[in-house]
């Protein structure tokens, strides 16, 4: 692993444990951290279903906006996504679906800058739900739509999140 500052090969730098919250339990992971010896940076190396500060798993998060997309009340689409000993409040579920509509955007444009950078020769704008005073329904759908392009039904198994927030810039991640 190389520093993305300075290009220097970065060392082992210790561990620290986290908790991450399930669908059914709370685990506690190691989370590996790597140090350069050129910048003096450390930087942490989080699993694929994390994103810095977050508590619960990508795939929890994902299934319940998921589910309140297709309609579930806030009620419903918490405990939907988790067992009783770990769920969440409605307060988090509202917290989780803000930051979704407001990222939803970039990551939809992210991914069709991705398919016409890989050759794709549709047009992606078309396949948009509403050309006039578009609202965020619709730009949820159109990111659904390109993911669906992108990355077929059943070739990634933790849903389409993890795979975005190994790649998205951090400013959209999801």
């Amino acid at each position: 692993i190389c520093c993305e500052d300075c290009g220097r090969h970065l060392h082992k730098h210790g561990r620290y444990f986290r908790s991450v919250t399930t669908k059914q339990e709370v685990i506690r992971i190691p989370i590996y951290r790597q140090y350069c010896p050129e910048c003096g940076k450390t930087i942490s190396l989080l699993p694929d279903f994390l994103v810095p500060w977050a508590r619960f798993a990508t795939w929890v998060r994902e299934a319940a906006m998921t589910r309140r997309q297709k309609g579930f009340t806030w009620h419903q689409a918490t405990e939907s996504t988790t067992a009783p000993p770990v769920w969440y409040s409605r307060r988090t579920l509202k917290r989780w679906w803000k930051r979704y509509l407001h990222r939803a955007a970039g990551a939809a444009l992210w991914v069709a800058g991705q398919l016409v950078s890989s050759g794709f020769d549709g047009d992606l704008l078309r396949i948009y739900p509403a050309k006039i005073a578009p609202t965020t329904a619709d730009t949820l759908s159109w990111l659904e739509k390109l993911l669906s392009v992108y990355s077929p039904a059943g070739s990634w198994r933790r849903g389409y999140w993890t795979l975005l927030n190994i790649w998205l810039p951090e400013a959209v991640r999801l």
